[in-house]
This record gives C-alpha cells, structure tokens and sequence, in this order.
C-alpha cells in the first residue's frame, strides 16, 4: 500500500488514488502513510476528498494532522465538496472523521462548525448524544 499510495499523491494520478482507497484495503494503512493521507486530503488535484475523509472515520484513524485538511473540506465547498446536494455527505462524514479523531483540535474545529448553524452540522452531531 505505501508504494502505491506514494505514487498515487506524488503522480497526481486519481486512478491510483482511488485504487488505495478500497476500504478492503484500509487495514493496510498505518501511520507511516499519515503523511500521504494529508498530503491527498489537501490535494486538488482530484475529486476523492469524500473517500480520503471517509477512510479516516471508517479505518478510526487518529491523527490531528488531519483536522485542518478537513475542517477545509467541510468549510470550502466548492473547493472540495463538488457533489454533494442538499444532504452534503462529505460534509456529514466530516463531522464524523473529526468525532473519531476526538482530540482538543478536533473539538475546536467541530465547535467552530456547529456556529456556522448548518442543519446537517447538527443533524450528524446529533448521532452522537
């Protein structure tokens, strides 16, 4: 996995990128390929920011590295969100990526969402109480 994704980010190639985001193959991912994850994150060179934000909450990967990246997600939607409809997914599975990091920065950025009063902020943080 670490050579593919590697290629993957260093090539730009979307294909490659989506090869590695099997979720089939997320128990591959350790972190030592955190670096390559955030680098794909905040990467524009391809459509997958909903896969790379889904992997981090369905592998329960934890790392702050990746708050920023997808705070920005969340934040930038015609930057990073450019399928989500009325429901935003992406943005859903944000809230969700930033809950399994559970960290202090992870909660600010999640705080600094919910003012942004968004129903769909709210409706994926009520999952959680």
């Amino acid at each position: 996995m670490r050579d593919e994704l590697q290629q993957a980010v260093e090539n730009e190639s979307e294909q490659d990128l989506i090869k590695c985001l099997d979720y089939r193959r997320s128990n591959e991912i350790d972190s030592n390929l955190y670096y390559l994850i955030e680098k794909a994150l905040i990467g524009m060179w391809h459509s997958q920011h909903e896969d790379l934000v889904n992997i981090i909450y369905l592998a329960n990967l934890k790392d702050d590295r990746f708050v920023e990246p997808i705070f920005n997600i969340a934040m930038n939607k015609e930057i990073f969100r450019w399928y989500d409809d009325e429901l935003e997914s992406t943005l859903r599975k944000c809230i969700h990526a930033l809950k399994t990091i559970d960290s202090k920065k992870s909660n600010e950025a999640l705080e600094k969402l919910k003012k942004t009063n968004n129903d769909n902020v709210k409706y994926a943080l009520e999952m959680y109480k």
